[in-house]
């Protein structure tokens, strides 16, 4: 087993394609989009609009060596505090 970090992220669809640009920018190359997702939470509840994906929320999610983390670490806060969205920061065990 290997200790790794796990970064999930919650954001509008519209800024998709840049999160994953940042990503890409930190090497990082694996990771999961889930789309369309919905929940309620400080503004309420989240659904997606039935015609197209503007109002809705996507779920990403990546597992990573903690020193790519480190090193993307503030990149994503400022994503965050610019674009909105929740990012989720948690210690996990990859099994190889």
């Amino acid at each position: 087993m290997k200790n790794m970090k796990k970064v999930e992220i919650i954001i509008e669809s519209v800024y998709i394609n840049r999160l994953v640009d940042l990503l890409r920018k930190h090497d990082i190359t694996g990771y999961t989009i889930i789309k369309d997702i919905e929940g309620c939470g400080g503004h309420g509840l989240k659904t997606a609009d039935d015609v197209t994906d503007v109002f809705s929320n996507n779920y990403v999610f990546t597992v990573c060596e903690e020193e790519k983390y480190l090193n993307m670490e503030e990149s994503i806060l400022s994503f965050i505090r610019k674009y909105g969205g929740k990012c989720i920061i948690s210690d996990v065990m990859l099994l190889i």
